[in-house]
């Protein structure tokens, strides 16, 4: 199953024959190796030792379920916002209010709501592993080549405040110098910026505008389909308490992000030139995940769309080229007649990205006092403790909860996303609500099969058609819960 296991031995304690002090169920297998350094070090620092289990696969809830109902169970276990429904009506799942380290309770009091795990918008029931967040991402290097700038933040500044229609306009005009050599011009926030009319060293390799993984669902399933379902559910919670003819108001939402990925799957870039939809767009050899990353890291494309966790798979390939990235807002066609969600507007999602927890660190609630104790202490050390945040920042590469400016990670991506969070320029991820496998096996299933593998302009009824068939397969799959 994927499974890595890593014990430390200890004398038992007397009360109980086991070898360990905290049993820790790990839900993220990249940060495996790196949590057994963590518990070699606490128990230099403590003298208390720790078991972590990591799962990473598929499998990893039906192992937990097992796992929690055995004799030796975890007392600490990492869970998601859906996961937390089964968890906390098990009586698992520890409140803020019971945790008994001052210290500790203090943590969990400083998440900020829209951050909490919470369970029918009430509780708070674990530590975020860290945030993620994913947009646009760009190679500013390359920006400022193509552009003859001398820094990238007056551009970053005027994107981040540019209508859908000056987005258009960019990709136009740097579409036009990577084929024709043609010096153009477009506007940013009403500013406008010209292309060089030659090529250079840096810019000849360019093969299209955006790097796109045609062949895997998951990067516009997932990913691309959370704008327009932001616009009707703010929240997770809201996915799962509206009744599932809500769904219906995605219809023009769907069709308007349908749109757009016909307009943006024309600028793809490929290994020797650009990538046409067809039957090759959603070849895996062609524009798979790792094809679309080697794309952007060998600087053949100037953006793409994923997220700041693709920064130590650029740096295999070009480390110059990771270190130059940066984050942008996913820039979206919809109005605010489209938006449902309460105080969010068209120039919000706009400059905004979508930020989000993938996993918290939660503590057993059927634990004994005593074991509760040593993972409440295991918790507040991992996440406070210089030791600790060192881990978290610099070995997991993960950007913590309570991040600030005074935080800098090598990951410059991570760096963004902290300062879009202190800017409060964030959308949720409700998408992580959606009914299962909605996202690719519905959205991004007939986005592949039925669209990128037309070369032709995607007609209106074809994109109705798609929507109306997305949204019946949410309502069926609402009817599932």
């Amino acid at each position: 199953m994927g499974v890595l296991l890593t014990a430390a031995v200890l004398a038992g304690c007397g009360k109980s024959e086991r070898d360990y002090d905290v049993y820790f169920f790990n839900g993220k297998s990249e940060i495996a190796e790196n949590l057994q350094d963590v518990a070699e070090r606490y128990e230099e620092e403590t003298g208390k030792r720790v078991k972590v289990f990591t799962v990473g696969t598929a499998e990893g809830t039906e192992t937990l379920r097992s796992e929690i109902k055995s004799k030796d169970y975890p007392t600490v276990f990492a869970t998601n916002a859906i996961g937390i429904e089964e968890w906390k009506s098990a009586g698992y799942a520890l409140d803020a209010s019971e945790i008994q380290n001052e210290e500790l309770r203090k943590l969990y009091e400083s998440i900020p709501e829209a951050l909490q795990l919470q369970f029918e918008r009430q509780g708070n029931y674990g530590i975020p592993y860290n945030i993620e967040g994913y947009g646009l991402i760009a190679n500013k290097r390359m920006l400022q080549e193509i552009l003859s700038l001398d820094g990238i933040e007056d551009f970053k500044n005027d994107y981040k405040a540019a209508s859908y229609e000056e987005f258009q306009g960019m990709l136009e005009a740097l579409d036009g110098y990577i084929k024709n050599d043609a010096g153009s011009s477009f506007s940013l926030n009403g500013n406008t910026y010209t292309v060089r009319s030659d090529k250079t060293p840096l810019t000849e390799n360019l093969t299209g505008v955006i790097a796109i993984a045609g062949a895997e669902k998951w990067t516009y399933g997932n990913h691309f389909g959370n704008y327009p379902v932001s616009t009707v559910y703010g929240t997770v919670y809201d996915v799962r308490e509206e009744e599932a003819s809500y769904a219906d108001n995605l219809k023009t939402p769907l069709v308007k992000s349908l749109k757009e990925l016909d307009y943006l799957t024309r600028f793809a870039a490929g290994a020797e030139g650009p990538v046409e939809r067809g039957p090759q767009f959603i070849n895996s050899t062609v524009t798979g995940y790792d094809q679309a990353v080697q794309m952007l890291a060998e600087e053949k494309a100037v953006f793409i769309k994923n997220g700041n966790w693709i920064y130590p798979n650029v740096a295999k390939i070009s480390q110059e080229t990771a270190e130059n990235l940066m984050m942008l807002p996913m820039k979206t066609n919809f109005s605010d007649e489209d938006i449902l969600v309460e105080g969010l507007t068209a120039e919000k999602m706009n400059r905004s990205i979508p930020e989000f927890v993938s996993q918290y660190y939660v503590i057993n609630a059927k634990a004994t006092e005593e074991e509760r104790r040593e993972a409440e202490d295991f918790v507040l050390w991992l996440n406070t403790s210089e030791a600790g945040r060192n881990f978290i920042i610099n070995d997991f590469a993960f950007v913590p909860f309570n991040a600030d400016g005074s935080v800098v990670l090598d990951n410059p991506l991570s760096n963004d996303l902290i300062k879009y969070k202190e800017e409060d320029n964030l959308l949720a991820n409700p998408f992580d609500a959606a009914p299962a496998s909605w996202g690719t096996e519905s959205y991004g299933k007939y986005i592949m099969e039925e669209l990128f593998i037309n070369p032709e302009d995607w007609s209106e009824e074809e994109l109705s058609e798609i929507a109306d068939k997305c949204i019946a397969d949410w309502k069926s799959g609402m009817e599932e819960w």
